[in-house]
């Protein structure tokens, strides 16, 4: 895993020295090597920070260029890079490092082509390739969205591109600004939506999307090139089957993601899916280093007893790292810069300290349990999300619009404005499904109270900007009626590449630590998608029933069915805190002085007891301070001290 940047300018005129300086910008994630180059006119500058993980050599270095026909610079892995080297090699192919999987990717585009070679790949990636004969560059996406792409138009011809966006505003053309728009989906979803991003002018490539510059016009092609129905595996002839399927590929995607030259760990949480990784992962490569997040004298968020027991179980060196409430505020100015975008998650500062701790234990690389949740339904919400979905369309049609538009009526005048239920019973009333994401922060209600006037002009409905394109899609290639398809569909589209992936990233990546994400091997998400409704979870009452049953095989039953606790922070109780006299008076500051927050319902929002929502309003406040301005930095003065670091850099 690296960093990566370039500029593509049709009118030439690129330099080492931009390349350098938007290297400078991203070095956190490359602390192994740097390198750049350009073309002969001028017209392509590739850029390259290096985390070494596989063929630590220098012949590995990149950007890699084949002669004067193509140049590479890729962030991510290819996990089967040996297989297709032998293929290469069996077509004639030469190479001339031992075992590095850039030259692999290089010289398979070369061979093959951009998007057969796609096609091969396993693995996680986002890469710019330059194919000189064609006179054009490809920006590629992986499937799932692992490794984020940025790009922006450049003032006067171009494009720049980015692993993060901070490298983009070391362009000197390219400065950062809060696009509105964008804003208020943001206060839905705490994310934006791929192909937007917070950021005026900046776009992002959306998972398993490519994007093809020519060199001579300018001109730019985008399309998605995998989506997660397309290509799903013809299920098994019986449950038993499908279980044993089921174990047969994560086993596979597991030994794929140990293949490393560096020592690889594990983030370890009281909880059944990185304990059944960690001990599959222990029968290939005894003793891995563990990472655990504790919280003490806070029992109710601390997993730390139950993760011990599985380390100790799989015989691995286990780490713990106590987090407590200066700990967590310390370090949230960073982990609002290191995100780019703000992911309104408290746990992103959890994720900060294990990653700083495998990277002070000598450890560069962490494998992770996200996804297992989404492919397999793990969330208790998601099944009651289910079951009132299966109600609402059983409702009659004939007098069934005005049971729904009575029982929205009804949650308007009884529940919280931002009660989750009243915006459940908004879409049901306006015929929108119920679920739209697992990360649904403000509801369409709540969110016209507390848009300030700043932003009152930024019409959008986000329903139709956002959820309705990806729920076309979804009715295209499934019936409607297989609901928790739809719901690892929207997150594989949305919540997952947008919110929970560039958390790992980014926390990983500020210390130079890769994260692996076994549960999202593509070939994992096609089979399981590929499966009847009723064995995904479409039926029943308990969470991921079909993955218990194959992690059973390998841990206690009595763990593996015990109720699910969930990676959380105690926010609310820091909120008592100091860290809350601080965040308090800065928001209503930051309303008073940007007119983005509506003040009066600010208000009642911060005396209320919802931590989850008031966390993410200062999380963006510190966002905004790092990147945009700080307009209360009469408050919250630290925050200057990141624009000043970014702007040395730019």
């Amino acid at each position: 895993m690296c960093g990566i940047a370039g500029i593509l300018a049709p009118g030439g005129g690129v330099t080492r020295a931009a390349l350098e300086r938007m290297s400078d910008a991203q070095v956190h994630r490359g602390p192994d090597g740097r390198g750049s180059w350009t073309d002969a006119r001028g017209r392509v500058g590739l850029a390259h920070v290096r985390l070494s993980i596989v063929d630590r050599t220098d012949a590995a270095a990149q950007p890699m260029v084949d002669g004067d026909r193509a140049a590479l610079t890729f962030n991510g892995e290819i996990y089967n890079h040996a297989e297709l080297r032998a293929d290469l090699e069996a077509a004639g192919v030469r190479f001339r490092t031992d075992h590095s999987d850039t030259e692999v990717l290089l010289r398979a585009l070369g061979h093959w082509g951009v998007e057969a070679t796609l096609e091969k790949l396993v693995g996680m990636f986002a890469f710019a390739y330059h194919d000189a004969a064609a006179g054009c560059c490809w920006l590629v996406r992986d499937r799932v969205g692992i490794k984020p792409l940025y790009v922006a138009d450049v003032p006067g011809g171009g494009v720049a591109f980015a692993s993060e966006a901070k490298a983009l505003f070391a362009h000197p053309a390219i400065d950062a600004r809060l696009d509105h728009h964008a804003f208020r989906h943001f206060l839905s979803f705490r994310a934006v939506p791929a192909p937007a991003t917070l950021f005026d002018g900046v776009g992002q490539l959306a998972a398993g999307e490519w994007m093809r510059v020519d060199l001579s016009s300018g001109a730019t092609t985008r399309r998605r090139w995998w989506d997660p129905l397309d290509r799903v595996e013809a299920p098994p002839a019986s449950l038993d089957d499908a279980r044993d399927r089921l174990a047969e590929v994560l086993e596979r995607a597991v030994k794929d993601r140990l293949v490393a030259d560096v020592p690889v760990g594990l983030f370890l949480s009281g909880g059944v899916d990185s304990a059944w990784l960690l001990a599959t992962a222990a029968e290939h490569a005894p003793h891995p280093d563990t990472f655990t997040v504790r919280y003490p004298g806070h029992d109710r968020y601390d997993e730390g007893d139950a993760a011990r027991e599985r380390a100790r179980a799989a015989g691995a060196v286990h780490h713990e790292v106590p987090l407590r409430g200066d700990d967590f505020a310390s370090v949230l100015r960073d982990v609002a810069w290191h995100l780019d975008e703000p992911v309104a998650a408290p746990v992103c500062a959890s994720v900060w300290h294990l990653s700083r701790a495998a990277r002070d234990a000598g450890v560069p690389v962490a494998l992770a349990g996200e996804g297992a949740d989404e492919l397999f339904v793990g969330y208790e919400s998601w099944i009651r999300a289910r079951d009132a979905e299966r109600w609402n369309a059983r409702l009659p049609r004939i007098g069934g619009d005005l049971v729904r538009r009575g029982a929205h009526a009804a949650g308007t005048r009884w529940l919280s404005w931002t009660a989750p239920e009243r915006e459940m019973l908004r879409r049901a009333a306006d015929g929108e499904p119920l679920f739209q994401g697992g990360a649904l922060e403000f509801g369409e209600h709540a969110k016209h109270r507390l848009i300030g006037p700043a932003v009152a002009g930024a019409n959008g409905d986000t329903y139709r900007e956002v959820i309705e394109p990806l729920r076309r899609d979804f009715l295209a290639r499934r019936d409607a009626r297989d609901r928790t398809a739809w719901m690892t569909y929207v997150d594989l589209r949305f919540r997952l590449p947008q919110l929970m992936l560039p958390r790992l990233d980014r926390m990983g990546m500020a210390f130079g630590v890769e994260g692996r994400v076994p549960f999202l091997d593509h070939r994992v998400v096609e089979f399981t998608l590929g499966l009847p409704a009723a064995w995904r979870g479409g039926s029943g009452s308990e969470p991921k029933a079909l993955f218990k049953r194959v992690a059973e095989r390998r841990l206690p039953r009595d763990f593996v069915r015990a109720k699910k606790r969930g990676f959380q922070a105690p926010v609310k109780e820091w909120k008592r805190q100091a860290f809350g006299d601080r965040a308090r008076p800065a928001l209503v500051a930051f309303a008073d002085r940007t007119g983005l927050f509506d003040a009066a319902a600010l208000a009642r929002l911060l005396d209320a007891a919802d931590d989850r929502l008031w966390y993410g309003l200062f999380h963006f406040v510190l966002w905004h301070g790092a990147f945009i301005e700080n307009p209360v930095a009469d408050l919250l003065p630290e925050l200057d001290d990141v624009r000043r670091g970014r702007e040395a850099v730019a």
